[in-house]
């Protein structure tokens, strides 16, 4: 693959794989929290999206990059009959899957990017009453909450190759 962002999410992958163990599975983010009714099939789980990038022009074919990296994990609220709060060691251990995906995350680099780190945690606050019908629903499949880790993402990008001329170069004048 030539995409640095799909190339950084696989790397991404494999690091929480290896270094956050709680967390089941890792997705590419799509809007899957905000439009789809179903439910992954594995918790706690995170989505990944590279979001506000920024460029500045380096040269004629380099660009410096700054932007975030959105981490959202994904847990559920409710047991498998849709309305009885998890317990409280379960839901302790989301916290402790957030701590696993911190420690691999903070200042992590594979050499394309500079180290990550950290610039704010938040839990989403939904305005499409979806916490609502998350609580009061029968549907196993619709009780989860968001939170949100951002991570600042910053490196330098070369789209295009640089232009090489095809004129050979002269050699040197040397002066007597």
């Amino acid at each position: 693959m030539d995409s640095l962002f799909s190339n950084l999410f696989l790397s991404l992958e494999t690091l929480i794989g290896e270094k956050a163990p709680l967390i089941k599975d890792v997705y590419p983010e799509l809007s899957q929290t905000e439009n789809y009714n179903g439910a992954p099939s594995q918790w706690p789980c995170l989505f990944i999206d590279f979001t506000n990038l920024a460029y500045a022009e380096l040269t004629g074919y380099a660009q410096a990059v700054s932007g975030e990296l959105q981490c959202r994990l994904a847990t559920q609220i409710t047991v498998a009959d849709g309305v009885t709060f998890l317990d409280t060691p379960t839901a302790l251990a989301f916290y402790e899957a957030e701590l696993q995906l911190h420690r691999a995350l903070q200042g992590w680099t594979n050499g394309a990017i500079a180290p990550l780190t950290r610039i704010k945690t938040i839990t989403e606050d939904r305005g499409d009453a979806f916490r609502i019908r998350a609580l009061t629903t029968t549907d196993k499949h619709d009780a989860f909450r968001v939170r949100v880790l951002t991570y600042s993402l910053n490196f330098n990008e070369y789209p295009v190759p640089a232009v090489t001329s095809e004129i050979p170069t002269p050699p040197p004048d040397i002066l007597p």
